[in-house]
């Protein structure tokens, strides 16, 4: 603190709280079982605080033999211990660590200034002070007196929203303080998360609810979670969540949105242009590097691509990096170019904005892009692969409805040809440049693959991105340094799965199933998706999951954690 007193004189007013001479006020504060008396002087206390000097006077305070008799039992004795001594001294000790947070509430009301506008600024400039959850669900209920600090608070959370969403004290938080929370464009979780991690809250707020099996559910379950849910369920941003998610939603859910919500969606599904200017968007949790498609997009091409069943993946779980190799617009688009950056590159996959439209189409190619055939005269060719597949992410015919189309005739899957850009079967999706237009042209005629993807035949581009795929493995290899009674084992390095994987925290264990490699949650901040059962895998049934340290090994009998090699 600035202008410290006289070390004398502090040490004679420290001396006259502990030897409590001539007191005539006892302050009792908490509440049981963690109760304490304090013996203090009313001169003192007025002297500096005029918090005291009201609740000292004739007016209010209560006397038992002459002892004025004070109770607080809002303040815990840790934090009003600290306050006290402040008050004496003018020094502030905080030797035990108290929290700083109940220091600064307790400062506030008893008008120490000199307290709570230092721990404001500290708590402002200082995120790692703040003991989350407990301090948020805490700070939020002084909402409207504390608005700086929650709204600081707030940020913290939004940065990193599983401190409050993976927490037991979530469950606690209040409906306000949750459709704060909701009301945040930049809340760091994907839209559908948001709403799981609602209903979750729901179920955990009504009473009634005992099963987490909706298929048990009665239809006043659903009256009664509708009722907890009601004033929450305006703020989750619908028209963000994919098509797939969307249908899940109404498929377990139908019953406890509200009607003109669910027409809203189905019309949001043939057209949602009209929605995207009336409902705040919010910040997307996850950074993909293109101007065309978000990680959404992303991750549903990931799902096209291993051809999985079910709900598409997550952004956070895709098991592939997508790097952007290659951009161009009509304007700039070089058929050299894109064979000289492209070719030779392996899996690919292409993304196109038509322009004048909305629409997003684009195709996967799981073989090279080669301008060159079999002879150096052969410049065009077909390639042979049953895995590509050509796309819509948004079309006017179909809405927000995604439409895949894989290869029908194998044989013509690719075309490989020097004079054009990419090209998926026999006029099925090709990219080219039109002299006499001046423009880059899309062709699509189906021909090759089971459906068409855009209901013009000619159509001109206004950009397209090409992406080289490469497959992430955890697996970092054998170290030389492995002694040979552990050499038929596999390792896993930590840091390697945490650079590969996002959101993985970097001080915890994960939990990684043997049987198929795949890496299930952080048991810290639970960012990946959870196996159901810790002893088995979701994705392939092993029965073998485990638990890594800083280095894991495991063979068909045994498991062991390495702490160096």
């Amino acid at each position: 603190m600035n202008n410290e007193p006289n070390q004398n004189l502090t040490n004679d007013f420290s001396n006259l709280l502990e030897s409590s001479e001539d007191f005539d006020v006892k302050i009792k504060v908490g509440e049981e079982p963690n109760i304490k008396e304090f013996k203090a002087h009313s001169n003192i206390l007025s002297e500096r605080s005029t918090y005291f000097k009201v609740a000292l006077s004739s007016e209010w305070a209560r006397k038992e033999n002459g002892i004025i008799i004070f109770n607080k039992p809002n303040i815990s004795p840790s934090v009003f211990e600290i306050i006290i001594n402040y008050i004496y001294t003018g020094k502030f000790f905080n030797k035990n660590e108290v929290n700083l947070l109940d220091i600064f509430i307790a400062s506030d009301e008893i008008l120490l200034d000199g307290i709570s506008q230092n721990i404001d600024k500290y708590l402002r400039k200082t995120p790692s002070a703040w003991k989350f959850p407990k301090d948020f669900i805490k700070i939020s209920k002084y909402y409207d007196t504390f608005t700086k600090l929650h709204q600081f608070a707030l940020k913290l959370v939004c940065t990193n929203p599983k401190i409050i969403f993976e927490s037991k004290d979530f469950f606690k938080i209040e409906e306000d303080t949750l459709i704060r929370l909701l009301k945040c464009d930049d809340l760091r979780l994907e839209e559908i998360e948001i709403w799981e991690y609602l209903i979750k809250w729901g179920i955990e707020n009504t009473e009634s609810i005992l099963d987490e099996d909706l298929t048990k559910w009665m239809q006043t379950d659903f009256m009664e979670l509708e009722k907890t849910l009601h004033n929450c369920i305006p703020h989750i941003r619908f028209f963000q969540l994919s098509y797939y998610e969307l249908h899940l939603v109404i498929t377990q859910y139908k019953n406890i949105l509200p009607n003109n919500l669910l027409d809203a969606i189905y019309e949001y599904l043939s057209d949602p242009k009209p929605y995207y200017n009336d409902i705040p968007i919010r910040k997307t949790p996850y950074f993909f590097n293109s101007n065309i498609i978000n990680a959404k997009g992303a991750a549903l091409i990931a799902s096209w691509i291993d051809e999985k069943k079910g709900m598409p993946y997550r952004f956070k779980d895709i098991p592939y990096k997508f790097e952007r190799i290659y951009k161009a617009n009509s304007e700039t688009f070089r058929i050299d170019l894109f064979h000289k950056i492209c070719d030779n590159k392996g899996q690919t996959f292409v993304v196109i904005k038509v322009r004048n439209s909305e629409e997003t189409i684009g195709g996967y190619n799981p073989l090279d892009w080669n301008g060159k055939g079999l002879f150096n005269n052969d410049d065009n060719k077909f390639k042979k692969t049953s895995k590509s597949f050509v796309f819509s992410l948004f079309s006017p015919s179909n809405g927000a409805v995604p439409r895949l189309s894989r290869v029908s005739y194998n044989k013509e899957a690719i075309f490989s040809c020097m004079t054009r850009g990419p090209c998926f079967g026999f006029l099925d999706l090709w990219i080219q440049y039109n002299s006499s237009r001046r423009s880059t042209i899309g062709i699509s005629i189906k021909h090759s693959y089971d459906i068409g993807i855009i209901d013009k035949e000619v159509f001109e581009i206004e950009d397209f991105e090409v992406f080289q795929i490469k497959k992430i493995s955890v697996l970092s290899g054998f170290a030389k340094s492995i002694p040979e009674k552990v050499s038929g084992f596999i390792m896993y390095n930590e840091s390697k799965i945490r650079g590969l994987r996002m959101g993985l925290c970097s001080d915890s264990w994960s939990e990684l199933c043997p049987g198929c490699g795949v890496l299930k949650s952080c048991p810290s901040c639970g960012s990946l998706d959870r196996c159901s059962k810790f002893n088995c895998c979701t994705y392939c049934g092993s029965n073998r999951c485990v638990v890594q340290g800083k280095y894991l090994l495991y063979n068909n009998d045994s498991i062991h954690r390495l702490e160096c090699i």
